[in-house]
């Protein structure tokens, strides 16, 4: 007999079902920085600085990419859990098919313009000469890993609709552990090609996996559809709320790459420091994006479920839970910055170069923790093109020509950091101010008819 997958959470406990939702994600993103962390790890330790660079230089492309995927798969996202809330379970396995079918094409044509380009846009960040080889060649083979990354997008963002977030885990797990099997024979044999070689190995197999399991499953709703097809309707409505969503997820690898080239002008230790420090700023802020997930998918279902009184709990539980995790990371990374940064690298210049971001950057993390859950809210009731406009204004109008100017004055490369501060108190003022003037409650489209509150 076939059953339902995915959680309810247009009744219950807010609280809980934020936890529910939240804990196995924040599991899952850090096995997910998993693969970064361990490819780092042994990059920095076995080919030391100038490798570790390049794979630094290479990150916003593959970033921007990355990008796309989670932008875009937002709505579908969102487009499930209000159908879910609502209980059309035969909508959901439309949006699923067409999904498929849309995001298919549209990896096949991004990733294929991105290798044929590659050298263009390492040259276009000021990749240094010494390191512009190794680069290219590591993001050539990377870029085939990230093709898998837009498979697994389309997956996870199908089953966090649904308020599931176990079953993506799984597979994850798999891949962390192949991954790190991996990565110290292919790097001693490839050198940093086999740093690419192990995500791409490691990432297949979990994706193999996850498509096999789940087509085994007796579900009525089809995770992995039997066909492919297009839905009109289904088309324009991801593109509407998902085109809003994916220019706002590129917004940040696009501020990245000028940020990045700014910080190239310090030279190859201030990147290396940059790339540490980076991969600590993303354990950091796992909490905030997994709870901030939850705030989106709970706040669709209860849309579509015509429960959108219960939001307001949302915003009250997601804000004290955020605030509290975030607070404890921030004053570990403040007090001890440099042991850290020790499991990255050992050079002293990078090692105090990262400190420095690091601490200036620990007071970013406790603002953006309620920033995570606003925008959430916002994104779940579809008002995505508010928070793309916020992460426009803030990151292209502000924080670029800001960081600009700050790391050519008196306090160099501390400038760029500060920027990156400034900037983000603005977006949280101007997200947090668009959530209390209720305007995210406003004129809601569910399953198709426009609702007003």
């Amino acid at each position: 007999m076939k059953k339902h997958t995915g959680n309810d959470f247009t009744t219950g406990d807010i609280k809980t079902h934020i936890l529910k939702f939240a804990v196995p994600m924040v599991i899952g993103l850090f096995l997910t920085m998993g693969y970064t962390i361990i490819n780092t790890i042994w990059i920095g330790n076995l080919l030391g600085k100038e490798a570790m660079a390049a794979t630094s230089v290479s990150f916003p492309i593959t970033f921007i990419l990355i990008a796309i995927a989670t932008g875009s798969t937002t709505a579908i996202s969102i487009l499930i859990s209000r159908n879910y809330g609502a209980k059309n379970f035969n909508t959901i396995n439309k949006i699923i098919e067409t999904s498929f079918s849309l995001f298919s094409i549209l990896a096949v044509v991004l990733i294929s313009l991105v290798f044929i380009f590659r050298n263009e846009l390492l040259n276009l960040m000021g990749t240094p000469k010494e390191i512009f080889n190794m680069a290219s060649s590591y993001l050539e083979i990377l870029l085939f890993a990230t093709f898998i990354n837009y498979i697994y997008s389309v997956i996870n963002s199908i089953l966090s609709g649904m308020g599931d977030t176990k079953t993506s885990l799984i597979f994850l797990v798999l891949s962390t552990i192949v991954n790190a099997v991996l990565d110290p024979f292919l790097i001693m044999q490839f050198k940093l090609n086999g740093a690419a070689a192990a995500s791409l190995i490691s990432g297949g197999i979990a994706i193999i996996s996850a498509v096999t399991c789940l087509k085994r499953k007796k579900l009525k709703i089809n995770i992995i559809p039997k066909r492919l097809s297009f839905d009109k309707e289904i088309v324009l409505e991801i593109l509407k709320i998902g085109m809003p969503a994916t220019i706002q997820q590129c917004l940040m690898p696009i501020s990245l790459i000028f940020i990045t080239s700014f910080i190239s002008r310090f030279g190859a230790d201030a990147i290396a420091a940059y790339a540490a420090a980076s991969k600590v700023d993303y354990l950091a802020i796992m909490p905030g994006m997994a709870i901030g997930t939850a705030a989106s998918v709970i706040t669709g279902q209860n849309i579509g479920a015509n429960k959108s009184d219960r939001v307001k709990g949302v915003f009250k539980w997601g804000s004290l839970l955020n605030f509290s995790i975030v607070t404890i990371v921030a004053v570990l990374i403040s007090v001890f910055p440099n042991q850290i940064l020790m499991i990255f690298a050992k050079d002293s210049r990078i090692l105090n170069i990262g400190s420095t971001y690091l601490r200036i950057n620990a007071l970013v993390y406790l603002i953006f923790s309620i920033t995570y859950v606003t925008n959430g809210i916002i994104t779940g009731s579809g008002k995505t093109m508010v928070t793309m406009t916020i992460s426009a204004v803030s990151l292209l109008l502000l924080r670029i020509p800001l960081a600009n100017f700050m790391s050519q004055t008196s306090i160099g490369i501390k400038g760029i950091w500060y920027a990156i501060l400034i900037t983000s108190v603005f977006s949280t003022i101007c997200s947090m101010l668009y959530y209390l003037s209720g305007k995210y409650n406003e004129n809601l489209i569910i399953c198709g008819e426009e609702v007003y509150n």
